[in-house]
C-alpha cells in the first residue's frame, strides 16, 4: 500500500479479487461481500443496510432515473417542486436534457456494504450510457477510524465498480515534521472502465477550457467522519492543505478535503438506532445538504424513537417514507422503513 506524502507516488492496483460467490446482483454487476461481525459491530450487514441494497436491486430503473434527475437539476441550478421525495417511488421522466454527475455520501458506511451497491448501479449506468456522465462522479464513504479498514477491504474486493479509490484516515498523524499531518492517504486504480472508455470525441462528460472532452472518472473516498464534528474537521483540512501548498500532494488533498463540500445525494443505513445519536447525525446532514440534496436513510422503527423525526422538522427538514411494496417482503411492516429526506424551502 502506498502512502501519499511530500512525494506524489503512483496508483496502485488493488489485488485480484478472490474466487468468492457474488453476494447479489445489481443491473447483473456482481457485488462480492462476506459478513465478519468478529471485526464489531462494522463488520456485520444490518438490517436497512440490506432492505435498501435490495431496493437498489429490485428497482434499479426507478433510483437511476431519479439520480439522473438529481444530475439535471445540478446541472440546471433550477428549482424543483414537491415530487422530488415522491418521485423516489415511481420511474420518472427520461427525456434527454444536460446533466452532471453526483457528489454522494455515506453517512456511517460500516463495512462500505451499501456504497459498493450504488456504485453496481453507477457502473451498470456508465457501461450502458458510454459518452454520458455518470450517475455518481463521487462517492465518499465515511465512519469512525476504526471502521476504515473494513471500507477499504470492501471495495479492493469490488475493483470492478470504481475507477479511483482514496483512503484517507484523519485521525493517523504524521511523523510531526508535516509531511502527513492530516492523515496518510492511500491511491488506487479500480478496473472500472477498463474496457469500455469511450474516446474523447464521443464524451459529453467534462469540457476543458481548450475544449477538450475527457470523460469523468468514478473516484471513491474512504475517510473519517464524527458525525457533529464537521466544523472541527474542516479546519483541520484546511490547515493541511495550507501546510502542504508547495508539495506536490496538494492535488490529491484537494481531492478528499470532505468536510468542505456540499453532496447531491447521501445514504445512510440504521444510522439513528440510538438516541444520542439523533442531534450529531442531523447536524451532519444539515452541513453537508444543499437546497436539493435527497438524502436515503434506512430506519429500524423499533430502536428509533419518534422523536428522531421530530428533531428533523425542528431542522428544518421533510421527509416520505417509500411505500412497504418497494422493499422486499421480509422488511415489510411497522418495523423497518426508507425515508427520503431533504431540506424544507
Amino acid at each position: 500500500m502506498t502512502t501519499i506524502g511530500h512525494n506524489r507516488t503512483p496508483h496502485l492496483r488493488p489485488s485480484p479479487t478472490p474466487s468468492i460467490s457474488p453476494f447479489l446482483f445489481i443491473n447483473k454487476i456482481p457485488i462480492v461481500f462476506s459478513e465478519d461481525w468478529d471485526t464489531g459491530i462494522g463488520g456485520g450487514l444490518w438490517s436497512t443496510g440490506l432492505a435498501i441494497a435490495k431496493y437498489f436491486e429490485r428497482h434499479a430503473d426507478i433510483v437511476t432515473t431519479n439520480l439522473i434527475g438529481l444530475g439535471r437539476v445540478k446541472c440546471s441550478g433550477k428549482n424543483t417542486d414537491e415530487r422530488e421525495l415522491n418521485s423516489w417511488t415511481q420511474k420518472s421522466d427520461e427525456n434527454c436534457v444536460k446533466r452532471e454527475g453526483l457528489m454522494a455520501l455515506e453517512l456511517g458506511s460500516g463495512n462500505g456494504f451499501l456504497s459498493v451497491c450504488l456504485l453496481a448501479l453507477n457502473a451498470s449506468f456508465k457501461k450502458s450510457h458510454p459518452g454520458e456522465p455518470p450517475l455518481i462522479e463521487k462517492l465518499v464513504m465515511t465512519d469512525m477510524v476504526d471502521h476504515i479498514s473494513l471500507i477499504e477491504k470492501t471495495l479492493h474486493v469490488n475493483s470492478h465498480v470504481w475507477e479511483e479509490m482514496y483512503v484517507r484516515n484523519l485521525a493517523e498523524s504524521g511523523s510531526g515534521d508535516g509531511e502527513n499531518e492530516g492523515g496518510a492517504i492511500n491511491s488506487y486504480f479500480g478496473t472500472l472502465g477498463n474496457d469500455d472508455t469511450p474516446n474523447a470525441s464521443d464524451c459529453d462528460c467534462d469540457r476543458g477550457n481548450d475544449d477538450t472532452t475527457t470523460c469523468k472518472k468514478v473516484t471513491v473516498i474512504a475517510a473519517e467522519h464524527r458525525w457533529g464534528e464537521q466544523e472541527i474537521e474542516s479546519i483541520r483540512e484546511e490547515e493541511s492543505k495550507t501546510r502542504r501548498h508547495n508539495q506536490q500532494s496538494n492535488e490529491i488533498d484537494a481531492n478528499v478535503a470532505i468536510h468542505n463540500q456540499k453532496y447531491d445525494f447521501i445514504i445512510g443505513s440504521d444510522v439513528a438506532y440510538r438516541d444520542h445519536l439523533h442531534a450529531p447525525l442531523i447536524s451532519s446532514l444539515l452541513h453537508f445538504s444543499h437546497e436539493h440534496t435527497v438524502s436515503l436513510i434506512g430506519i429500524t422503527m423499533n430502536d428509533t424513537k419518534p422523536k428522531f423525526f421530530d428533531s428533523l422538522l425542528e431542522a428544518g427538514f421533510r421527509y416520505e417514507r417509500l411505500a412497504d411494496h418497494f422493499m422486499e417482503r421480509e422488511f415489510r411492516g411497522k418495523n423497518f422503513g426508507i425515508f427520503a429526506i431533504q431540506r424544507c424551502r
